[in-house]
C-alpha cells in the first residue's frame, strides 16, 4: 500500500509543479475592456477600462476621466488605492490593515458626499471560524451602518450573516462550492433570492489578479472587500473562470460569456453577453 501511495504522488508531483510554475511565471500587463450599451443608442454608447499592472500587481485602472492608483505595502499586499477625476478635486481614497498573519483588520474609505467629507470604516475582528465586520461612518449620527459576521469552513467564507443593532438576523447568505468554483449564493433569511454560476476548466485571471493584491488570505479577504469596493468581485475566489450567472430574482438579468486562451489555459479575451445581448463587453488581457 505504501508503494502504491508513493507510485501515485509521483505521478502527480510534475502536474503540481507545473502548476505552481506557471502562477509564479505568468504575469498580467494590461487589461483592455469595451463595454457597449445598445438600450438607449442604436450605435450603442461605448464606456472603455483600461487596467495596467507593474509585476503582476494592478497599477492603475483608467475609465473615462476617472483613474484609480494602487498602492502596495513591503509585504506585497494592497495597502492603498486613490481615485480621482480629471479637472476636477474629487477624490476616493481607501486605505486597508493587516495583522501580523497577513489577515486584513481594517478598511477605511474617505470620500465625499452630499458635500461632506466622510470617511466610512470597516473594523474586522477574527473569532475561530468566524470573522465580525462592523462598518460606521462618520456622518451617521448613531456611527453604525452594518454588523456582518461571516462564517469560515476549509478557509472559504460559507455564510454571511447581517444584524440589525438589537442583534436581530435581517439577512443570510450561504454560499456552496463546486471544485473550487462558488457556484451558488442562497439566501436563507431577508432577500431569499438564490444566484447561480458555471465556469469553464481553465486557469482563472481574476484569481490571478486577487492574489497579488492580497496574499494568501485571499478566499476570506475578497469576499468581504466585495460588498464594500466594486472592482473586487466575490467571484474571483474561484480557481476557474465565470461562464454564466443566473438568478431567481425578479430582476434578474442574465449574462453569459465565452474566453478564448493561450498555451498555459490563461484567457487572453472575454466576450460577454448581458440582458440578451443589449449589453455587450470585450475584454483582452495581455500578459508579460
Amino acid at each position: 500500500m505504501k508503494t502504491y501511495f508513493i507510485a501515485i504522488l509521483m505521478m502527480a508531483f510534475p502536474f503540481l509543479i507545473q502548476s505552481q510554475t506557471q502562477e509564479n511565471t505568468i504575469k498580467l500587463k494590461q487589461i483592455k475592456i469595451v463595454r457597449t450599451n445598445f438600450r438607449n443608442l442604436k450605435s450603442g454608447e461605448i464606456v472603455n477600462k483600461n487596467i495596467l499592472f507593474k509585476d503582476g500587481k494592478i497599477s492603475t485602472i483608467k475609465t473615462s476621466d476617472v483613474i484609480q492608483s494602487f498602492f502596495y505595502n513591503r509585504n506585497g499586499l494592497l495597502d492603498m488605492s486613490v481615485k480621482e477625476r480629471e479637472g476636477s478635486n474629487w477624490k476616493e481614497v481607501v486605505n486597508y490593515s493587516y495583522d501580523n498573519e497577513k489577515r486584513l483588520l481594517k478598511l477605511e474609505k474617505k470620500y465625499e458626499e452630499g458635500g461632506e467629507f466622510v470617511s466610512k470604516t470597516v473594523s474586522l475582528k477574527y473569532e475561530g471560524a468566524r470573522v465580525k465586520a462592523i462598518t460606521k461612518k462618520s456622518n451617521n449620527h448613531q456611527n453604525f451602518i452594518d454588523d456582518i459576521e461571516y462564517v469560515i469552513e476549509n478557509g472559504c467564507v460559507i455564510r454571511r450573516t447581517s444584524r440589525d443593532r438589537n442583534q436581530q438576523i435581517i439577512n443570510k447568505i450561504e454560499y456552496a462550492y463546486y471544485k473550487d468554483n462558488i457556484v451558488r449564493h442562497k439566501g436563507l433569511v431577508g432577500d431569499k433570492s438564490m444566484l447561480s454560476y458555471t465556469f469553464d476548466d481553465k486557469n482563472s485571471v481574476n484569481l490571478l489578479i486577487v492574489k497579488n493584491l492580497f496574499g494568501d488570505n485571499y478566499k476570506i479577504i475578497v469576499p468581504i472587500v466585495s460588498f464594500h469596493e466594486a472592482e473586487f468581485d466575490f467571484q474571483s475566489v474561484s480557481t476557474n473562470n465565470e461562464l454564466s450567472f443566473q438568478s431567481t430574482s425578479v430582476n434578474h438579468i442574465g449574462k453569459i460569456g465565452k474566453y478564448k486562451y493561450n498555451n498555459l489555459n490563461y484567457p487572453t479575451a472575454y466576450s460577454l453577453l448581458e440582458d440578451n445581448g443589449i449589453v455587450k463587453t470585450e475584454t483582452n488581457y495581455f500578459y508579460e
